[in-house]
């Protein structure tokens, strides 16, 4: 089991940056660039991980009265992953981004796998901040 966790503090209400995370057609705009997900409509989505070679259907729930994105892998109870956004202040939040894997993927041994994660989480949240920064 491994798990990774990234915090990062927002220019922006909690409110405004939730809405951009909350859509799922926006995904690909701040997920990191190795990782591409197609939404596919009631909770579902397809991801791709070209540098992992996988691919796989997923699901993906929006808790709007937590300001929560929680997914997960459809074909394997394995990876989990879920996205708080936490109010900080009148123009300010923070991101918690984090990702379990439960089986015996990559990621949960040592070497490059875990330190690509690890690299995948400060990308997501970079170009989140620079997301919400531009729609401000």
């Amino acid at each position: 089991m491994a798990e990774f966790e990234l915090e990062r503090e927002m220019p922006a209400a909690a409110d405004r940056v939730f809405t951009i995370v909350s859509d799922l057609d926006r995904l690909d705009e701040w997920l990191p660039e190795a990782v591409r997900v197609q939404p596919r409509g009631a909770g579902a989505l397809h991801a791709d991980i070209p540098p992992r070679g996988t691919s796989g259907e997923g699901l993906v729930r929006v808790r709007a009265e937590q300001r929560r994105v929680e997914w997960g892998s459809e074909d394997s109870p394995d990876y989990a992953g879920w996205l708080q956004v936490m109010h900080a202040g009148d123009d300010e939040s923070s991101v918690l981004l984090h990702l379990s894997f439960l089986g015996d993927q990559p990621e949960t041994h040592g070497g490059h796998a875990p330190d690509e994660v690890r690299r995948w989480l400060d990308e997501a949240l970079t170009r989140l901040r620079r997301l919400v920064e531009q729609s401000g």
